[in-house]
């Protein structure tokens, strides 16, 4: 198979790249198109998956316009020579009409039901819809459901393993206990008209749960020197050994909470974004819990980090999540094959 998979965030270049992987093994030939936007061609460098780059993120409606016509000519230009038989990506925004217009199959993973910008451009185009746990909509034919949380693609025991040595290199002490808290900048599409706290409300939240142990930010953006003792030492590619030996994690972010429980950590999702995935989590395995704010997480943080044998408690309920779940890259693959020898 000659594949192109289009990566538009940094939680996508782990999503994906076991999947390219498997690709390479097979003795496909993939091509890996990039959009700079935080760290994601950082952590694509440092796991030696060479991209190429088709833009980089900007700010307000009219860049980001330019923007995405501008992928969409770069991708045109690359699709037409390297002539794939297949485009796989997760929003679908890029690949979708390039892939329309030239009768290439289109897969895309979703699970962001809230982006609806995203999904307005990209869906209506792609050929097949692949969906997880919880997942809110319905996409009729085109939509192929797999068991489990798509973060363990990257996360699951055959993919990953802890490594205290991560942290200790980083200079944590994984003998006291830690708490992740994770920041957002709310700057993506699909989080127009909200916003985080003011830097006086952070202060007043960490200053709470410091109580507990050892605070750990890991931030978007750059943190504000009242905070910069809280600075996470951990590059954002070894981040996953970091979460696995937390003792919680509290924050904003939607992919870093599904992370955090999928490896037996509990986590609290702190954000009012309806997320499918994230309300089976908690519904189906009890294994983080959803709220609309730090003060409603700080409560329910509070109970657990006084609870005994916290962390076997989560590897108990993390171990019913594996045990009802598949291997999500061979589930892709699978799909992918069955497109291309249709």
């Amino acid at each position: 198979m000659r594949v192109i998979v289009d990566i538009s965030h940094p939680s996508q270049v782990h999503f994906f790249k076991n999947l390219i992987l498997r690709f390479r093994k097979n003795k496909d030939k993939v091509v890996i198109t990039a959009r700079g936007k935080d760290v994601t061609l950082d952590l694509l460098k440092k796991l030696n998956l060479k991209y190429v780059c088709l833009s980089h993120q900007t700010g307000g409606i009219f860049s980001m316009a330019r923007e995405l016509v501008l992928r969409y000519i770069l991708m045109w230009k690359i699709v037409r020579r390297f002539k794939p038989d297949i485009l796989i990506a997760e929003t679908g925004v890029t690949i979708g009409l390039i892939g329309s217009l030239l009768g290439i199959p289109r897969i895309v993973e979703e699970d962001t039901e809230h982006a609806k910008l995203q999904r307005m451009l990209g869906l209506p185009f792609v050929s097949i819809v692949m969906t997880g746990l919880g997942y809110l909509g319905n996409h009729g034919k085109r939509e192929r459901k797999f068991k489990g949380v798509w973060v363990q693609s990257y996360l699951n025991p055959g993919y990953f393993t802890p490594d205290a040595s991560v942290l200790t290199d980083a200079g944590i002490d994984i003998d006291y206990p830690f708490i992740v808290v994770r920041m957002v900048s709310w700057s993506a599409v699909h989080d127009t008209g909200l916003h985080g706290y003011t830097e006086k409300q952070y202060l007043e939240i960490i200053k709470k749960i410091s109580k507990h142990g050892r605070v750990i930010i890991s931030s978007e953006g750059v943190l504000p020197r009242s905070m910069a003792e809280y600075k996470n030492p951990v590059s954002p590619e070894k981040v996953h050994h970091l979460l696995a030996f937390a003792k919680l994690y509290i924050g904003e972010g939607a992919t870093m909470a599904a992370e955090a429980a999928v490896l037996g950590t509990p986590a609290i999702f702190c954000n009012p974004l309806p997320l499918g995935y994230l309300k089976a989590m908690e519904k189906d395995y009890e294994l983080l819990y959803n709220c609309d704010n730090f003060e409603a997480g700080f409560e329910i943080a509070e109970k657990l980090l006084n609870t005994d044998n916290l962390k076997e408690i989560w590897r108990q309920r993390r171990q019913k999540l594996l045990n009802e779940s598949e291997d999500i890259n061979e589930f892709m693959y699978r799909i992918a094959s069955q497109m291309v020898n249709q």
